[in-house]
């Protein structure tokens, strides 16, 4: 039911010449400390409970934009986690659109950038900038 629901508002959305942006992928289960927590989830439950919905709003409804969650999942940043952002998202479901964190929702400039975060919207000064990063070390 929310696959199916997840379809018709990115179409409907989208209809009118916006950007639908689902979100929050992914495990985004609670509000207080969303933005510390790890939500520990196994792969079976993130396939059948989890990712229905972001699936379908990517491959049926063809959704433009994905907006990364706060939280941790499994120990990993959503926003820089490179099994949700390129493995599944990206290899495996086909996703061509824009991966945009939420706003302040990065911690590491770099890992998302590496992981598959494409926009990183507003955060407060962490002491990492993509444009001051040594990228001469990787040479």
């Amino acid at each position: 039911m929310n696959s199916q629901l997840a379809v018709q508002s990115v179409k409907g959305i989208q209809s009118q010449h916006v950007a639908a942006c689902i979100k929050h992928f992914a495990a985004n289960n609670q509000e207080l400390n969303r933005d510390s927590v790890n939500t520990i989830v196994d792969e079976r439950a993130l396939r059948e409970i989890y990712f229905p919905a972001f699936k379908a709003a990517i491959q049926q409804g063809n959704a433009y934009t994905i907006m990364s969650a706060y939280n941790k999942l499994n120990g990993y940043w959503c926003f820089e986690n490179d099994l949700l952002l390129n493995k599944v998202l990206k290899n495996e479901w086909g996703f061509k659109g824009v991966v945009i964190s939420d706003w302040a929702g990065t911690h590491h400039t770099v890992a998302a950038a590496n992981n598959g975060l494409d926009i990183e919207m507003g955060q407060a000064d962490r002491g990492e900038n993509l444009l001051d990063f040594d990228w001469w070390q990787f040479k």
